[in-house]
């Protein structure tokens, strides 16, 4: 027999409180396990390529559009790429999928790829040698003057370094480089590391490829993620080990061992993200104010019939964090699910509770987080035995926005 949960079905009871967990990123974690409970955040961007008063000293339309595309597709590649940490030697950190991939917005007024090109001298490049002022790294007058979409779309600008400083002896090589500001990015000097041609120590010629590219947005973009660089300072991760912050082995010290693979570090690989890393980011990504929330398209608020998550028979799982799921939530016989945060379902979704399992809300809220409801939580009842799903409540946990409503008295 199914049918919704009624007051009848509620039980309401004291226990620990744990809902200081819902504030800890390692809450956030994703688990492996139960993939549908981390769904991937797409997040929304469009490109900004500064070029010089005459159109030079950058991508021209042609090649800067076919550029950004196969940046998009190879930081893609690099999200979907997670690697096994090179430190500590001999670490066994758990490597877990990266729930991140960039969406290059279309233009609301042509439909064209949201892929703009600015011919501006003042504003269009850096000059390292600037410490403040429009050319410094810093400045973000270029962001407000050229920046689209709001807050709901990370603007990334590609600059290159003023033509005539590097064409000076003193100014140095014109380094990739580049500065986040959460909701926008500056990346300089990727149209001179992809067109100029480089030697190696035994004299073969080279450039930089777009995925060689990619990891200086990834890592950008990391900070937009609420991530910290990760080299002989406290990142808040405590399995980001501290490191010299070796570009790539040297054979010297302190360089001559293995180097840090992480995305946040300055090294040559920077494919590595950490347990605690990615807890930091997806609690960014679902914080309502001040996150990087704003940025993702709202897929929860849709419902995904195939993205449901099961939680399996006689299995114990409790979600101490957050969660926006895309679709309902299955509870088999003898599981239990503890709910000690905030979740999110879509509205049509619901939560199955199937009979001799528990579902548990201890202090956190099970609710729709996009304006609309849910449809509330199914029991189901064995004919033959009684036995019934269970709904307990405890620490003030709450049930909102449901269609079919379940009265609880504290």
């Amino acid at each position: 027999m199914v049918r919704y949960a009624t007051q009848t079905d509620v039980q309401t009871r004291e226990a620990v409180d744990m809902t200081k967990y819902c504030n800890l990123s390692t809450s956030y974690i994703p688990d492996v396990q139960h993939p549908n409970a981390t769904p991937i955040r797409y997040v929304r961007v469009n490109f900004h390529i500064m070029q010089g008063a005459n159109g030079e000293g950058n991508f021209n339309e042609v090649e800067g559009r076919r550029f950004v595309k196969e940046l998009v597709e190879q930081s893609n590649i690099r999200w979907g790429s997670n690697q096994q940490m090179n430190l500590p030697v001999g670490n066994s950190t758990p490597v877990i999928p990266i729930p991140v991939r960039l969406v290059l917005q279309k233009d609301p007024i042509t439909g064209d790829d949201a892929i703009y090109f600015h011919r501006d001298d003042t504003l269009g490049f850096w000059n390292r040698s600037l410490t403040k002022g429009p050319g410094s790294l810093s400045d973000r007058t270029v962001i407000d003057k050229y920046r689209t979409g709001g807050d709901s779309i990370i603007n990334i600008f590609l600059m290159e370094h003023v033509p005539d400083s590097i064409n000076s002896p003193t100014y140095g090589e014109a380094k990739l480089s580049g500065i986040s500001f959460i909701h926008s990015v500056k990346i300089f000097s990727s149209y001179y590391q992809y067109t100029t041609v480089k030697y190696r120590d035994d004299g073969t010629p080279f450039t930089h490829d777009v995925f060689y590219l990619s990891k200086l947005l990834n890592h950008e973009l990391g900070h937009c993620f609420n991530l910290n660089h990760t080299w002989n300072w406290d990142d808040g991760c405590d399995d980001t080990p501290k490191n010299p912050g070796c570009w790539r082995e040297t054979g010297q010290s302190p360089c001559e061992g293995p180097i840090s693979n992480n995305m946040m570090d300055y090294n040559w690989n920077q494919l590595a993200i950490t347990p605690c890393q990615l807890g930091r980011m997806e609690q960014f990504f679902w914080k309502e104010t001040g996150g990087a929330r704003q940025f993702v398209i709202p897929y929860w608020c849709e419902y995904h019939p195939f993205d449901k998550v099961t939680v399996y028979r006689n299995e114990t799982l409790e979600w101490n964090g957050g969660k926006d799921l895309w679709g309902d939530i299955e509870i088999r016989e003898g599981a239990s699910l503890t709910i000690r945060c905030i979740v999110s379902l879509p509205a049509q979704a619901k939560v199955i509770v199937k009979p001799g399992a528990k579902l548990i809300i201890d202090g956190g809220t099970l609710t729709n987080r996009c304006g609309d409801k849910f449809e509330g939580i199914e029991i189901w009842e064995n004919k033959k035995t009684g036995e019934k799903g269970e709904v307990i409540i405890s620490n003030n946990g709450t049930m909102e926005n449901m269609v079919n409503i379940v009265e609880v008295q504290q």
